[in-house]
């Protein structure tokens, strides 16, 4: 233990110590910082992607399935075929079976003629796999672009005749064909009794018309890629049957999936399709049907009452992160070995002459003025054996002019204190012109959003000069405790004065959630003042208030008759801030008192003091009621214009 006490005692140890912290400590708190900044902007970046797939997905299928319905309604509209479609199946009930109609001149001349308008209308249509026409009366498929199902029976005939009684086009989820053995959608509507030659219908439904489309060549190619998918992304469809929740194609890991896999709706597993299937929307790490931690996008197809999900392992979303640690702790400890080295090399070089200086400077220490360092070296170890020498020499001297020294030092304070006079007085101007300029900038923003719009260019662009003149207004406030300041008087609605000061805070309200409420009496007489001094005076006492709502509030604006003094309006400012306490309420319009000490705010405590002084210069008067946790209320009484 004695041996490491006598080691850490070592300046050439402490140093090394003290360079390593110093360097160090930063270089970690740097690189933790950047590390958490860039990982936020990594997740952040993942999750918009993720989220714009899911959207752009939605999307594409909403649209994929409207096109469908229309598709469908154009064709249940055709009336040629209809009719073509009507001879056809009442020629067909004469027959025994689709050979014995074909066995017959007329039968074959109308088979082949509506079989090619069946094929014109798939060559068009390119979506639709197969188009075939059934009987209504047993649900035998009479014609179809795919030969292999013709004269069979669909035995779920009956619901599509019952939902077409209901709707004019209709659509089939995801289901696995009786007929074919693939997994289609199907849309379908009616085939009504039509008259061959006045196309004119009965409403009588004789048949149906079945348009299959095949969902791997159609749905999942819409939805199965997408950028930056990487070996684990995928997007797949889910929907309720029951307890049970169906994936309605096949999953990128787990083949033959489509309408096979399902799981129970209260399951843990891959709770974002539960929650599509609600209606709910929005993107959660969870685990999916594979147990695996993955982020998902999730959405609702309100149509045919899908959910949508769009995932990722979270391994792979957030790989970035993982690469940008690794680099991140390579960086550090390179860094701090570096400093070590250095540390030592830079020690070493030091505490050799140092030992020879500390002999030097406990001559001159013991009252030996006269007593001179040997210069060892033209480094700075030499520099300081010279300061030594010069500082030796220097408190020799000091004895015969100590009090000019005092004098003139007397004098780097004066200035000093000067400077920093000069300082506080620029930096609460600059404090006093962000207001209007914060106005200046949202007007600005809104012109270059909508240039287009002239009424409201014009009308920002003059609230922009007023913005700019109150700052020229501002900025001679630096002469305002200095010198005299003339005032432009005339008669103006105290109304409009604060309907025009509302606008320059307004941009500060929605970001701290402060509601405005404004009770101004419109029969109020006009007031004698000068409008660019009294609304910088309302500006100042507005913006306070909402700084001092810093989670939200209430900011009420009053106008009405003064009660205490005659032929005066009073104007009330209102907050639900923290309010000032007791025993400084005298003291809040003394120059340079402020309560903004607190950790990011700003003030000198100029601008109520100078409201003050603008407000008596107009024989008014301006006085405060405040209590702590309740708020503060600003009333400013100013003189209405003669004989009102």
């Amino acid at each position: 233990m004695h041996y490491y006490n006598n080691i850490f005692k070592s300046i050439k140890i402490q140093l090394i110590c003290y360079i390593c912290l110093l360097t160090t400590l930063p270089l970690l708190f740097v690189c933790i910082m950047e590390y958490y900044s860039s990982k936020r902007a990594i997740e952040q970046r993942v999750v918009e992607q993720l989220t714009s797939i899911a959207d752009l997905k939605k999307s594409e299928l909403n649209n994929w399935l409207e096109e469908r319905l229309t598709d469908t309604s154009v064709i249940a509209r055709n009336k040629v075929l209809a009719a073509a479609a009507t001879i056809l199946l009442h020629q067909r009930r004469r027959f025994e079976s689709v050979d014995q109609l074909m066995s017959s001149e007329a039968g074959r001349i109308n088979y082949k003629r509506l079989l090619d308008n069946l094929h014109i209308l798939k060559q068009i249509y390119k979506h639709y796999n197969i188009i075939s026409i059934i009987d209504g009366a047993n649900g035998e498929v009479v014609i179809s672009t795919y030969p292999y199902i013709i004269g069979k029976t669909l035995t779920s005939f009956g619901d599509y005749i019952d939902i077409l009684e209901e709707k004019d086009v209709a659509v089939k989820d995801i289901h696995t064909s009786e007929l074919t053995g693939q997994n289609y959608m199907t849309y379908f509507c009616p085939v009504c009794m039509t008259d061959s030659m006045t196309l004119e219908s009965n409403g009588v439904i004789i048949g149906v018309i079945l348009l299959d489309i095949n969902v791997k060549n159609s749905i999942e190619p819409v939805i199965r890629n997408w950028p930056g998918m990487g070996t684990t992304g995928e997007t797949f469809l889910v929907r309720r049957e029951g307890e049970s929740i169906v994936y309605l194609n096949d999953l990128r890991h787990k083949e033959g999936s489509a309408l096979k896999f399902t799981s129970p709706v209260h399951s843990t597993f891959d709770i974002p399709s539960v929650l599509s299937l609600g209606g709910e929307e929005g993107i959660k790490e969870s685990r999916d049907y594979r147990n695996i931690p993955v982020l998902s996008a999730y959405r609702h197809i309100p149509i045919l009452d899908w959910g949508l999900v769009a995932k990722q392992d979270l391994t792979e979303a957030f790989a970035p992160v993982e690469k940008l640690k690794d680099r991140v702790v390579v960086l550090i400890f390179v860094c701090i070995l570096v400093v070590i080295v250095i540390g030592v090399s830079f020690t070493n070089r030091i505490t050799r002459p140092i030992l020879q200086l500390v002999r030097g400077a406990k001559a001159i220490g013991s009252g030996n003025l006269d007593h001179r360092i040997a210069i060892i070296s033209e480094n700075e170890v030499g520099l300081l054996a010279r300061e030594f020498n010069h500082m030796a020499m220097k408190l020799k001297e000091s004895y015969t002019n100590l009090e000019q020294k005092v004098e003139e030092r007397t004098a780097q304070l004066l200035r000093a204190e000067r400077l920093a006079a000069v300082g506080e007085l620029a930096a609460e101007v600059a404090h006093e012109i962000n207001n209007p300029l914060g106005g200046l900038q949202n007007f600005a923003s809104m012109i270059e959003s909508e240039p287009e719009n002239v009424p409201q260019t014009k009308k920002y662009a003059a609230l922009m000069l007023e913005g700019l003149k109150r700052v020229e207004m501002i900025v001679k406030r630096l002469l305002t405790f200095s010198r005299p300041y003339t005032l432009h008087i005339s008669e103006n609605n105290i109304n409009t004065i604060i309907k025009s000061s509302l606008e320059f805070i307004e941009h500060k309200t929605e970001p701290g959630h402060v509601s405005i409420l404004k009770d101004l009496n419109e029969s109020l007489p006009s007031v004698l003042i000068d409008v660019d001094h009294i609304s910088m005076v309302f500006i100042n006492i507005m913006v306070n208030a909402l700084e001092s709502m810093p989670g939200g509030g209430t900011l009420e604006i009053k106008t009405d008759t003064c009660k205490s003094h005659a032929g005066c309006v009073t104007v009330f400012i209102r907050d639900t801030g923290c309010g000032v306490p007791l025993e400084i309420v005298d003291k809040i319009f003394e120059p340079f008192f402020t309560t903004k000490n607190k950790e990011g705010e700003k003030g000198l405590g100029m601008g109520l003091a100078i409201s003050k002084r603008i407000i008596e210069d107009h024989h008014g008067e301006i006085r405060i009621e405040s209590k702590v946790g309740e708020g503060t209320t600003f009333m400013i009484c100013l003189p209405c214009c003669k004989g009102e």
